[in-house]
């Protein structure tokens, strides 16, 4: 059986992807991967997916014409995280990428279709596969991987992305673009967590300071922490009647079987594997237990001691 490489997968399933959408009616809008090179704001790489921000409204109706093509949703986790699930991942078979079908951007507090309707109104259209598909405009597709950079801040990858785009959008952008992309920032409820790209490309501060405290502090809990995972359960626990402590606790510890071996696809079959994945499981957890209390604690002081006293 001839297999596709993902050189030729990547582009070919983002014209698959939209003609399955014009053929559902659903709107979609790529982003990063294939479109970012094509408007120069990335380097030509080969992706690894294919990153679609779809229609919030009408995902669901891609997500089964998309299932009856052999695509499938194999999202691991039903466990709470910091910030709202954005996307569903659905693989299949016969090809070596992913699609990842967004309703929301991480980093974008409006409402997500709020968010997708600004976008899609200054759409634009790149040519991949031959074919011209939807995408975010050039300003928007800047944000998106400003956005996508900042949230794993940590990661030495994600850092030189974020220089590489700075240096892309400081040398291509006008005064006149830099206002409409720190306009478009505050307009998508951006204005805060883009402020760090929109300021080292010489934007202006529009809107920085008017995100809500609690979107905030999902932000800060997801970007600042090392250990954002037990951050995440940290966080959530403290949130929850003690009552439901021990049935938390005990899920977060062990998950399903289904989502242990999704979460670790090399594991073997059987119940010791899955015992032993547990094991490693509970062990990292329990290391990241101290770090992870520290950082919610620091956060919530944080947070305090910027309320007006």
């Amino acid at each position: 059986m001839t297999e596709l490489a993902l050189s030729e997968a990547v582009p070919l399933a983002h014209v698959a992807v939209d003609r399955v959408a014009r053929d559902h009616d659903v709107r979609v809008l790529f982003i990063k991967g294939p479109t970012a090179v094509a408007q120069g704001l990335r380097a030509e790489r080969v992706s690894l997916d294919v990153d679609a921000l779809v229609d919030p409204s009408r995902r669901r109706v891609l997500v089964e014409a998309l299932t009856e093509l052999g695509w499938v949703d194999e999202n691991p986790y039903t466990s709470p995280t910091v910030l709202p699930m954005h996307s569903l991942t659905h693989r299949h078979p016969s090809w070596p990428c992913e699609l990842d079908l967004h309703d929301r951007f991480p980093g974008f507090f409006a409402e997500p279709q709020d968010v997708f309707e600004h976008l899609w109104a200054r759409r634009s259209s790149v040519e991949v596969a031959t074919q011209q598909v939807p995408c975010t405009d050039r300003t928007a597709q800047a944000l998106v991987l400003a956005l996508h950079a900042l949230r794993d801040p940590h990661d030495p990858t994600k850092a030189a992305e974020l220089s590489d785009l700075v240096g892309r959008v400081s040398a291509s952008f006008d005064a006149e673009a830099l206002g409409d992309l720190a306009e478009l920032a505050r307009d998508l409820g951006a204005a805060d967590t883009a402020a760090p790209f929109v300021s080292a490309v010489g934007g202006p501060p529009a809107g920085v300071g008017t995100t809500s405290a609690e979107d905030l502090r999902a932000w800060r809990l997801r970007t600042e922490p090392t250990q954002t995972t037990a951050v995440s359960w940290v966080d959530s626990l403290r949130r929850l009647p003690k009552r439901s402590w021990p049935r938390y606790l005990w899920y977060a510890a062990t998950l399903s079987d289904k989502e242990l071996r999704l979460a670790n696809p090399g594991l073997a079959p059987g119940r010791a594997p899955l015992l032993r994945a547990r094991a490693t499981r509970l062990r990292r957890g329990l290391a990241a237990l101290p770090g992870a209390i520290r950082d919610v604690r620091a956060q919530a002081r944080a947070e305090r001691n910027r309320r007006p006293r």
